[in-house]
């Protein structure tokens, strides 16, 4: 029904390619992929690659002495388009969501022994923990010229996932790059989030909803809408669409 309104469908996200195409297949109807938060852009019929973003090695290399001496494991991924494979520094016996990752990714992750050693570019890093732990909050003051972000664990709901990108890397930046791209005004687009990695995209979009059941710092600052992912786009579309008279 959309497309054939000529509405643009994005799906922004946290995960890779490689994992987006995992989860939700690689004939999924959508006309362009927003993938690591913000750091690349995939033109998804094509499956051209239209924007990608890494950190420089003089980045890589001071972030990861930086966080060993913190003595917080972590896992640097290598840059787009293969940031699904990643080295991980077991340091301070983190979480068993660490641990269950790893395992998933045991085909593509490789444990980081050195912190002297030569890293080139890099996607991300993301360090795990136990919420309310702390740990997001100290890592976004150690790196403040660096874009980091706040993900609630896909695997197991409830630990944090603390992503550091380049500055400037976010859902909202990648959205606006897009949008400019093809032209569209503000006014013209809906966003629909669920978790705090989606705040840079709601802020940035002039219609923005919350799914219901989100944390309740977010359904206190955005219009709420169904109770689950689906009905909660459906609500959302129903919603936009009364405000714009698209169809």
């Amino acid at each position: 029904m959309l497309e054939k309104e000529k509405v643009c469908r994005v799906i922004a996200t946290g995960r890779s390619v490689f994992s987006f195409k995992r989860a939700l297949g690689n004939d999924f109807s959508i006309d362009y992929l927003i993938f690591s938060s913000g750091a690349g852009i995939l033109d998804w019929k094509n499956k051209e690659l239209i924007y990608s973003r890494n950190l420089q090695s003089y980045e890589t290399q001071t972030i990861v002495k930086k966080l060993w001496s913190e003595k917080l494991s972590f896992a640097l991924h290598e840059p787009i388009p293969d940031n699904h494979k990643y080295l991980y520094a077991d340091i301070d016996n983190t979480t068993p969501d660490f641990y269950y990752r790893n395992e998933l990714y045991s085909q593509y992750a490789k444990p980081l022994e050195n912190p002297e050693a030569e890293f080139g570019e890099a996607c991300q890093f993301l360090i795990i923990s136990k919420n309310n732990s702390g740990v997001h909050e100290k890592i976004k003051q150690m790196f403040p010229g660096h874009h980091v972000e706040r993900t609630t664990s896909p695997l197991d709901g409830k630990s944090i996932w603390t992503e550091i990108f380049p500055l400037g890397i976010s859902k909202g930046s990648g959205s606006l790059f897009l949008s400019n791209k093809l032209n569209i005004p503000l006014s013209n687009i809906m966003a629909v989030g669920n978790d705090y990695n989606d705040v840079t995209l709601l802020d940035w979009a002039e219609n923005s909803f919350i799914i219901s059941g989100s944390p309740d710092e977010l359904c206190e600052k955005y219009e709420i809408v169904g109770d689950d992912e689906h009905t909660g786009l459906c609500d959302a579309i129903c919603r936009f669409n009364q405000r714009m008279d698209i169809w």
